[in-house]
């Protein structure tokens, strides 16, 4: 199971992430309450190794996320915004995830251009952190919204997804992560793929 913690703005909690086994750590750099300082993040954003570093964006200019994300030193960029012709220069130097509130039935999500190599993400509150309708959907995708240390089990379970992103479901305010519930979370996550 692939588990994502998003939402991060500090160098401690990244760290728990990875002491905990996440495979990857996500960085709002969009507009939101969890958006996360380029000039802070980026002193120390090389450190943290061996797991996938996720930027989010929504609707800014692709030219400006691929600046961003190299700077940073990013993995991979999530956008929460329709495909337009510019994202395909993205796929030069990231791997994408596409994040959807909902999808139709059918072998892939109509919002996603046919040949365009991406990771889905489905995430029904679009970061408000309400659970949405746990269903499976046919295709391989990330479930995000609503999820926290108590109900990923009975998440994944339901939907079957092959990964978990969560944010507000580990944290004590916006930004900030609690490192008991991120070791629960990812150890909850785990143990249910695993039977």
């Amino acid at each position: 199971m692939w588990v994502k913690i998003c939402g991060i703005v500090r160098y401690e909690d990244a760290r728990a992430a990875c002491e905990y086994g996440a495979d990857a750590v996500g960085f709002v750099l969009t507009r939101s309450r969890r958006r996360a300082d380029p000039d802070l993040v980026g002193s120390w954003i090389h450190d943290i190794r061996g797991m996938e570093k996720v930027g989010v964006f929504t609707d800014e200019d692709p030219g400006y996320i691929a600046e961003i994300s190299k700077r940073l030193g990013l993995d991979t960029v999530q956008l929460h915004a329709p495909v337009i012709p510019g994202h395909r220069l993205l796929l030069e130097d990231f791997r994408v995830i596409m994040a959807l509130k909902h999808t139709e039935p059918g072998p892939y999500p109509a919002r996603i251009p046919e040949g365009f190599p991406c990771r889905v993400l489905l995430d029904p509150s679009m970061g408000t952190g309400r659970a949405g309708d746990w269903r499976r959907l046919g295709i391989p995708f990330i479930l995000a919204g609503g999820l926290t240390p108590e109900n990923v089990g009975q998440a994944i379970v339901q939907a079957g997804p092959f990964g978990v992103d969560v944010s507000s479901g580990v944290e004590t305010a916006p930004g900030i992560k609690d490192r008991q519930k991120i070791q629960k979370f990812i150890r909850e996550a785990k143990q249910e793929a695993k039977k």
